[in-house]
Formats: C-alpha cells, structure tokens, sequence
C-alpha cells in the first residue's frame, strides 16, 4: 500500500484530469485509507458562476442518503424501539398499501433489502412543512405492488419514505432533526444537511443537464423534496461521507471512539440478504455487496438532479472512496477516478465494480431473442424491447412524475453478458456508461420480468 501522504499529488491529477476528459463542471473526490484522509477537488461548482469547487463544497448525496437512513433504522432496532422483522402496520398504524396483505407483510427489512415489491419511484411531493413524511405516507394507500412481498429484488424509493417516517415516530422529532441528532453530531459531520435554509450560506454545488460530448448547463431543479427526504435529500462534502463511512469501517464507532451504532447492528447492515440480477451482486439491509475482482466491497451509487455520488468501502482493506460530480457524465468521471485509486492504494483490478462484466458477443449475439420481446412496465416508466436486423434494442419511455422532473426516453442496445442468461449489457446514453440489464422470470418462451437501473419491469404485452 501507498501512504495518503504521498499519493495526494497523484489523487489531484487523477481528479483533474477526469474532469477534463469527460467535460464534468466540478468534482471532489475523498479517499480514507486506514486513518488517514485525503481530498481533491477539481473544476466549478456552478457553470453560470465560475466558483470553484473546494473541500468545503457541498455536493448532493441523492441515493446515498439511503445508507444514511437504513443506520438510523437499525440504531433504534438495537434499542429496542424498533423491530425490523415486525409488520410495519404494527409498529406504524398510518402505514397502508392497495394491497391488504402487502399491507399486513411488509416488515422493515423488506424496505431495507429493496424487497417489499411497493411501487419504486412514487416521488410525491407533500410539502415542506414538519408533516411531510408524515402526509406522504398517506398517500401510498392506493399504491400497488410490482411483485409481492420476497418475491423478487426492486430497488425502492418508496420504501425509504416509510422507514424515515417511522424513525420519526420511534425517535421522536422530524426526520432531518433526527439525522443530525442521532448520526451527523456523533460523527462530527457538520457539513451534513438536508434543508435549503441550511444551504443559504454554505458553498453549494448545483447539477448540470449534459450529455456526452455536450457542454453542461445550469439544471433547472435543485433537489427532491422533504417528503423524498429519506431516499436521497442530504447534501453535504466528501469529507463527511468518509466520516460515516470510517464508522462503519470501526465497529460502529465514532471519531470520539463513542458507539454510533453497535458492532452487531453495523454486520447487519452488510449481510447479503438477497441476489440482485447483476452478477455478483447481493443487498444487504442498506448496503449493496459487490465483488470487485475477489475482494468484498460495499457499494452505494446515486442519481440525483444532475448530479451523481458514488460511495465504496472494502473492509478487509480499511479502505472507503466518495465520488461527487455536479453532472450525469460525473458516472464516467466516478469509473475512471475509482478504478484507479483502488488499483493504486490496495490493488484492486481495474475493471471496477460497477456491476458490468464483460460480454461475450455484440448487439447481434443474443440467438434467440424472442424471449425477451415485448413491453414492460412499473410506474411512471414503460420499457420496449424490440429486434433490429438481429439486434436486441431497449426503449425508455417515462412518464407521470419521471417526466415531470426532466426525464427524458432513450435507446439502448442490448450485448450479451454470458450467452443464454437474460443478462445484457447498455451502454447509458445519459452517461456513456455501461450498466447491467437483466431478463428474469418466465421461461423459456418469454421472460416475465426486465431489470433496468435495479428497478422490476412486469410484462405488459
């Protein structure tokens, strides 16, 4: 291993080399190697401004708010005042789905594990007042069920509402009063935050509408709203990812050597408790598992407005990695930047872990396509695949709040991953990145279901 010390020189050109080659505004990259830490920043956080991007920039944390989250759920299982393997109607009498017996099932490691089969992306917005979650919640009883309970694997905003209302209930106060009481003090994470106000005189980086090859824009939106707020509303810098990270990384301790969550409660958070359809890849209650090359990794990605996250830890190695960028292409920066500081700090190969492995064959190489034709759908989102002179095409096509908050359709060709396994590789149009989709279900004759960004789509037609 290299020491911090003399790698920082290395880590900047890392940093500002990607975003040169990839036209990303801004980025900050974090790294914790033992109990050293280190920190680069390179390009604006603001195209319309020409701010820099430092250290103390705040970037949105989108989807790694979930990790966030799934800590302050199992702090209170481990006091006692939650249950994670109770229903949720018991222990929050508000909660209810169109589905009765969902209703009644639903426990919150369902939530956690990405498996209650609740609709994935009801982004609903309540307002900004304390009540938020609360108000949200109520709106999922007419909320219906892509697959039962256990079923299968989908990942699942939705749930991550309902478990940050019932840390409320159980903690006392709102969510965000929670999240700072509970888990940014103790870890001495004071750039943390989750409400606007709190950004007014901080140094904040917005997101960017960019394509590949295309100059970034200034997005029009800044971040979700506080009923999404459990899913992915924490803004905060580089330096605080790694503090939560280096908690998990030391038994649940925090940098007074205080306990933050109990040790038994931080292995819980990364047993494999189901298969995702990406190969080698399980969810644990929060974390995802990934191999990367043949070493653990626990792994958390986020897509917010435009911006992205990334958050890696590999435990036998006292090693965590944050990637922030201020635009989509920033998943192309995040491949290149982390790719390389594992290969250089603890040898990892340099294939990554991003969940793609290599295909065996090119658009055409799926024999028989037939299985996988037809229309799928989850709500707001429909998904076509179809055969292009021998060529499995995938179409996007948004809708309801998806398109409402600036999603756009796109065209993907499919390449197989291992010939005769549903698995395909994508490359993303939005990111220029390859992503894994997955075929499952059904038989030999069709396939019932179709994986796109870890969310289930059921055959339509």
């Amino acid at each position: 291993m290299t020491g911090l010390d003399g790698y920082r020189p290395r880590l900047g050109a890392l940093v500002r080399d990607a975003v040169e080659a990839h036209g990303v505004p801004g980025a900050v990259v974090g790294v914790l190697l033992g109990t050293d830490t280190a920190v680069a920043t390179a390009g604006v956080a603001n195209v319309a401004t020409g701010v820099p991007v430092t250290p103390e920039t705040l970037f949105q944390a989108g989807s790694l708010t979930k990790l966030y989250t799934a800590t302050l759920v199992l702090q209170a299982h481990s006091a006692g005042v939650l249950a994670i393997d109770e229903p949720v109607r018991a222990q929050l009498q508000e909660f209810s789905v169109a589905d009765p017996g969902a209703t009644l099932e639903i426990t919150p490691r369902h939530l956690l594990a990405h498996t209650s089969g609740i609709a994935g992306d009801h982004l609903h917005d309540t307002g900004a007042n304390q009540d938020a979650l609360q108000r949200y919640v109520a709106t999922l009883a007419a909320l219906g069920q892509v697959h039962a309970p256990d079923e299968a694997y989908s990942f699942c905003n939705t749930g991550f509402g309902v478990l940050g209302r019932l840390v409320e209930v159980v903690a006392g106060g709102n969510f965000d009063q929670v999240l700072r009481r509970r888990l940014a003090g103790p870890l001495g994470a004071a750039n943390t935050w989750t409400l606007p106000q709190h950004l007014l005189l901080r140094q904040v980086a917005v997101g960017h509408v960019q394509g590949p090859g295309e100059p970034a824009s200034r997005q029009p939106r800044w971040t979700l709203t506080r009923s999404n707020g459990p899913m992915g509303g924490i803004v905060c810098t580089a330096e605080d990812l790694l503090a939560f990270a280096r908690m998990h990384l030391e038994s649940g301790c925090g940098p007074d050597g205080h306990e933050v969550l109990p040790a038994a409660a931080v292995e819980l958070m990364t047993e494999p408790h189901v298969e995702t359809p990406v190969p080698g890849e399980a969810q644990a209650l929060g974390w995802t598992r990934r191999l990367w090359g043949d070493v653990a990794c626990l792994a958390q990605d986020a897509d917010t407005f435009g911006q992205r996250a990334f958050l890696r830890v590999v435990p036998s190695a006292g090693f965590a990695l944050a990637v922030q960028a201020n635009s989509p292409l920033g998943a192309a920066l995040a491949r290149d930047v982390m790719t390389a500081v594992a290969a250089d700090l603890v040898g990892l190969p340099v294939t990554g872990d991003l969940g793609v492995r290599e295909s065996d064959g090119d658009a055409a190489g799926a024999s028989d396509p037939g299985p996988f034709l037809g229309t799928y759908g989850r709500l707001h989102q429909r998904i076509t695949v179809s055969d292009e002179a021998g060529a499995l095409v995938l179409a996007t096509e948004p809708s309801g709040v998806l398109a409402r908050l600036g999603q756009r359709g796109a065209t993907s060709r499919l390449r197989p991953v291992r010939s005769g396994d549903g698995v395909f590789a994508a490359t993303d149009p939005a990111t220029g990145v390859e992503h894994t989709v997955a075929f499952t279900g059904g038989d030999h004759t069709h396939a019932r279901y179709v994986h796109v960004d870890g969310r289930l789509h059921r055959r339509m037609v």
